[in-house]
């Protein structure tokens, strides 16, 4: 069950940047540290802002070049914010790891309720009087820049979250930037915001790739699918989900020939439904969603059903919740 939240977190993840501009930890952080009993452990919470920053970092970087194609990235107002959050983010990081998980996944919960109201009280922030893109800052400018690019770049690497909407508030009340630059610029500097606070989270405590390497790879390969290819991350998720179920309503009561791996017995009637199921769930997902021409469909599912089956054949233990729609996806973002 606990999968499935993490699948759920990265996908509130992924929609949350790519729609406003919010950072990934806004939606995922309180989804691990609440809903995931693995992550109530003493570092959970500081675990959970690391692999939720890693899973901003592609997911920013492909919504950036969308608002970059369209010239709504204006660095000549953002710079200074730019300087300030990267600069303060590491020591945001070394500060989260001091103070434990109680204080730290406290004031996660609280701040992220406090940007919900806050955005539901008033979610327009822009001004009537919004500046000219690429006008520099007067010495107002100056002030508020440094002023919240330094409380924010803290803010960012100490709980990870609320950085993207913060910016975008500073962005468009104060410095009078129109809301889609304020946008993609605030997506800019999450880029690179989410890269060095999460390599310091990781550099500070490595056991967060030792303990939690796969729901690291599950979170990323999941929010990048959203970011970059929506049908693609859908597509790998059903397929995994009805192939799964599939395999054990046939698999388990009508299973009769026995297929023997190292890690666990199946069968072959439970395999060959689970490529069924996963195959059938493609070709409707990119056909539907996705507006691929049926042959391209029927291309791109089969292999990938067929991987899909291969890999949940062969994964040891419960560890196909994670291999199997990642294979999945790599079969798919290959043959599309």
């Amino acid at each position: 069950m606990e999968w499935i939240w993490y699948i759920i977190a990265a996908l509130g993840a992924g929609i949350g940047t790519g729609l406003a501009g919010l950072s990934a930890a806004t939606v995922m952080v309180p989804v691990l540290i609440v809903l995931c009993p693995s992550f109530s452990g003493e570092t959970g919470a500081y675990q959970a802002t690391a692999i939720a920053l890693a899973s901003d970092i592609l997911g920013s970087a492909v919504t950036t070049y969308t608002y970059a194609k369209h010239k709504n990235i204006d660095l000549k107002r953002g710079w200074i914010m730019l300087v300030c959050i990267l600069a303060m983010c590491t020591v945001g990081s070394y500060a989260a790891f001091l103070v434990g998980n109680v204080v730290l996944g406290s004031f996660t919960l609280f701040l992220t309720f406090f940007i919900g109201i806050r955005f539901l009280v008033k979610p327009d922030t822009s001004r009537k009087d919004a500046a000219g893109k690429g006008e520099r800052l007067d010495w107002k400018g100056v002030a508020i820049s440094l002023f919240f690019g330094l409380t924010i770049g803290f803010g960012t690497g100490f709980v990870g979250t609320g950085g993207g909407m913060m910016m975008l508030v500073v962005f468009t009340a104060f410095l009078g930037m129109e809301l889609k630059t304020a946008v993609g610029t605030s997506t800019f500097i999450m880029t690179f915001t989410a890269l060095i606070a999460s390599v310091s989270h990781i550099l500070i405590n490595p056991a967060i790739l030792l303990e939690k390497w796969d729901v690291m790879i599950l979170c990323i390969a999941v929010a990048w699918g959203i970011f970059g290819n929506m049908h693609i991350a859908a597509a790998s998720i059903l397929m995994w989900g009805m192939g799964d179920a599939s395999a054990a309503l046939v698999g388990i009561p009508y299973g009769k020939h026995k297929i023997k791996t190292r890690y666990a017995v199946k069968s072959w009637e439970g395999t060959l439904s689970m490529f069924a199921a996963a195959f059938l769930s493609g070709v409707i997902v990119l056909h539907f969603f996705g507006a691929f021409d049926t042959g391209r469909t029927v291309v791109a599912a089969l292999p990938a059903g067929i991987i899909g089956a291969a890999t949940e054949l062969f994964s040891p233990g419960e560890w196909d919740t994670v291999t199997v729609p990642v294979a999945i996806m790599i079969v798919l973002l290959a043959v599309l």
